[in-house]
């Protein structure tokens, strides 16, 4: 499904359908790279000479609007040219692959980093990084950071994105940009129902505190089924595909994913089976939640949500934009009918959540002067770089000083949502990550479909992954 909330990661597939993102192994392309704007001559690699320091980028959108990922790169090399008063000169090839996969890129990497050919810095997906430490395709950065502490705004980053870059207490990637994953609602179909616009406008508020809870959401959804404001199965759209969005509900209901000390995937079979009733009774017994939500075509799912059939709904923020420039919806038609908040706590008094997928910049075994590379990508870590990227991709700050970047301030929706870093949470840095997220989604739908209990669906999984990935697994 287009873009539709991941950020999901199918990782069977390695496909992260925010971003049409997959993550699998791909047959090897040409890399020559798509641009939806002129390279700057700074890409171009000039013939070696003495006191010049030719190095290599790799990016991706696949988003075409995503081309700030090289570009920031780019504008990067004069300040560090500048601060390096030739000793010695940065010279630059940077290319941006727009409208491509990402298996296809992803490959062809593995395939350059066994060959000693990658660049000096590769763009990945953070939960890349985790297969790329064992072979040494990439190195860790923790000196780097502390040392080079002054360049750019690396200082800066959001701490919480510090955690989805870390594998055993080391980390592999300064993040390039991120996202959340709204729950959104109808602000025209709450007033239908009889909310005051005082309550509908305090709804995110009363969420971020706890005050408002999943029993609440689950209540409301069936009311608006019960007065007509939205017909049987409308009260909740989910995600409809594989992704990280699916573990916004195990991580709601206290679920862990991945040890931090050992680096190991975690199952909590409680929260697991938590997980799996909250979709079990949406469908079955409380059906707010139609049973064909699974594997709907995510152009059915985004026209019937913007068409205002359905009162709840699960989308990634980089949707907004998205709703105005493929749906056509006016701007401030979304700000006067759709609303957003986070995923509700389980209960009443709880935490909320959400769930994020940020890119980062990761430097290679292969760079020729890893300092340089690493300080290439500090310079390009910028409120004023990173905001250019975030407004014209749909993309949350990944630095706390963007908050106050005149560029950044100027998307209004940008800073509405950008509290919701605070809750989010991430997918697992694991190499075997993507048998644990195939093995769960696929007992999600069986739940979903009737044909296992959640009880059931948690016995089976847990063994099924055991048998699969072994020692690398904890059992809670």
């Amino acid at each position: 499904m287009s873009k539709q909330p991941s950020r999901g990661v199918d990782l069977s597939a390695y496909r992260v359908s925010r971003r049409r993102f997959l993550m699998g192994t791909g047959a090897l392309v040409a890399g020559v790279a798509c641009s939806t704007t002129p390279v700057s001559s700074a890409t171009q690699a000039p013939a070696a000479s003495a006191g010049t320091l030719e190095m290599a980028a790799w990016t991706i959108g696949p988003d075409a609007p995503s081309y700030y990922r090289r570009d920031n790169l780019i504008s990067a090399v004069d300040p560090l040219n500048k601060a390096l008063a030739g000793k010695p000169t940065i010279k630059l090839d940077a290319t941006f692959e727009s409208g491509g996969q990402w298996g296809d890129y992803l490959q062809k990497f593995t395939l350059a980093a066994e060959a000693k050919t990658s660049p000096d810095i590769i763009l990945a997906g953070h939960e890349n990084l985790a297969p790329w430490v064992g072979p040494n395709y990439i190195i860790p950065l923790d000196d780097l950071i502390k040392k080079y502490q002054s360049e750019g705004d690396i200082k800066d980053v959001i701490p919480n994105l510090w955690n989805a870059m870390k594998l055993k207490g080391k980390t592999y990637g300064v993040p390039q940009d991120t996202e959340a994953r709204p729950m959104y609602y109808r602000k025209d179909l709450l007033a239908k129902m009889g909310w005051t616009k005082d309550k509908i406008d305090g709804l995110p508020d009363a969420v971020k505190k706890g005050d408002w809870a999943w029993p609440d959401f689950v209540a409301t959804a069936k009311e608006a089924i019960a007065k007509g404001v939205v017909g049987p199965g409308m009260g909740w759209y989910t995600r409809t595909s594989k992704g990280a969005d699916v573990y916004m509900f195990y991580y709601q209901n206290g679920g862990e994913m991945q040890d931090a000390a050992t680096g190991k995937l975690v199952i909590t079979k409680d929260a697991l089976q938590k997980h799996y009733q909250v979709h079990a009774d949406a469908v079955r017994n409380d059906k707010i939640l139609t049973q064909a939500i699974y594997g709907m075509d995510g152009k059915i799912f985004d026209q019937t949500v913007m068409d205002g059939k359905v009162l709840f709904f699960n989308a990634g923020t980089w949707k907004w934009s998205d709703w105005q420039t493929t749906y056509k919806v006016p701007a401030q038609s979304l700000w006067d009918n759709v609303g957003f908040m986070l995923i509700p706590a389980a209960q009443k008094g709880g935490k909320p959540v959400t769930v994020s997928h940020p890119l980062a910049y990761a430097v290679t075994s292969n760079a020729k002067d890893p300092d340089l590379a690493f300080r290439l990508i500090a310079n390009a870590t910028t409120p004023d770089l990173n905001s250019r990227h975030s407004v014209t991709s749909a993309h949350l700050a990944v630095l706390t000083t963007q908050a106050d970047d005149p560029t950044y301030k100027q998307d209004k929706f940008l800073l509405a949502t950008g509290y919701m870093l605070d809750f989010t949470k991430f997918i697992p840095n694991h190499a075997k990550f993507g048998i644990y997220d195939d093995v769960l989604y696929r007992f999600l739908g069986a739940v979903e479909q009737g044909q296992v209990t959640p009880a059931a669906a948690v016995d089976s999984a847990v063994k099924e992954l055991q048998g699969q990935i072994g020692d690398e697994l904890i059992v809670k």
